[in-house]
């Protein structure tokens, strides 16, 4: 569903309240204390008087909403400038800053920035299938983001650099997360969780700490000077491209990343690059993600409170 589409499918808040609803509870709704399914819809007024609509619990009398409990909490934004920002940042393949965010959904710099990040929360992955498995091939390579350090030296701008790990299934998902140093013993603990151990066959570059942590049986190796197209199978075009695409959104559309939030962003794209061939279905995926999500206030965003 792209941003045509979810405008005029949710013209009005109730159209977009009445799908919230039927997203997070799909057989009808029930209490959130106490799970009775007996919830009855009440309208009221909030601190602005600004109609809103409530639920109340038959059984022991709770008032709550949609959005109680979910990352969609405690915000004051309409839903159909929720939905909107969450399309635009779906179909986006580079990513869309949160300042062209605010320009489209006409609020502050500072709204959308925290919209942005809420939705980002929700494109997080929690226990997801190890990539790779029977005859699959995995790509694994890092590269570094960042480490300009105008007048402060060479070790300066090295230091500043933030390494990037990339596991990837070839024609197939996409793994990126920052780590602190390419040492066995931290890259063994990822890839005993993030890699298959049926998989067929790992190609890497020629760093000799990939050859202590596989089996030589299943390691390939090839180096980043020769050229790619004499490289045949020993290649890591997938985790390479993806790579590319990455940083092609930070220059582009970011300009700049904080070091805080590089994870969130790499979530961001591994989500929308392993979804590449499932479009018509992101939308609503992303949406099941947000009420499933626990709520992410500003202050922890900003490391204001923990």
């Amino acid at each position: 569903m792209n941003l045509l589409n979810v405008t005029q499918k949710f013209a009005t808040e109730d159209a977009a309240w009445d799908y919230l609803v039927r997203t997070r509870w799909p057989e009808g709704v029930r209490c959130l204390a106490c799970d009775h399914d007996k919830c009855y819809q009440i309208a009221t007024r909030g601190k602005t008087n600004k109609p809103i609509r409530l639920f109340e619990c038959g059984e022991c009398k709770l008032h709550f909403s949609a959005t109680t409990g979910t990352l969609f909490h405690d915000s004051h934004l309409p839903l159909t400038k929720w939905f909107m920002a969450m399309a635009l940042m779906a179909e986006a393949k580079k990513g869309v800053s949160a300042l062209q965010v605010s320009r489209h959904i006409g609020v502050a710099y500072k709204t959308a920035w925290h919209l942005c990040h809420r939705i980002r929360k929700a494109m997080e992955e929690l226990n997801s299938e190890p990539l790779g498995g029977q005859g699959k091939v995995i790509e694994i390579d890092e590269t570094f983001l960042g480490g300009k350090k105008l007048g402060k030296g060479v070790k300066a701008a090295k230091d500043a650099k933030i390494r990037v790990l990339g596991i990837a299934e070839r024609n197939g998902r996409v793994h990126l997360q920052r780590i602190k140093d390419g040492k066995a013993g931290a890259l063994r603990v990822i890839f005993e969780s993030k890699i298959d151990p049926t998989t067929k066959a790992v190609v890497t570059d020629g760093a000799p700490v990939f050859a202590s942590i596989f089996n030589p049986a299943k390691h390939h190796a090839f180096k980043h000077e020769e050229d790619f197209a004499e490289r045949g199978e020993l290649t890591a075009k997938t985790v390479e491209g993806a790579f590319s695409l990455f940083k092609r959104g930070v220059i582009g559309s970011y300009h700049h990343l904080s070091e805080d939030h590089v994870d969130s962003y790499l979530q961001e794209f591994c989500w929308r690059f392993n979804r590449r061939k499932l479009q018509p279905f992101m939308f609503q995926t992303l949406l099941r993600e947000l009420t499933q999500k626990k709520p992410l206030t500003y202050k922890k965003l900003t490391r204001e409170t923990f």
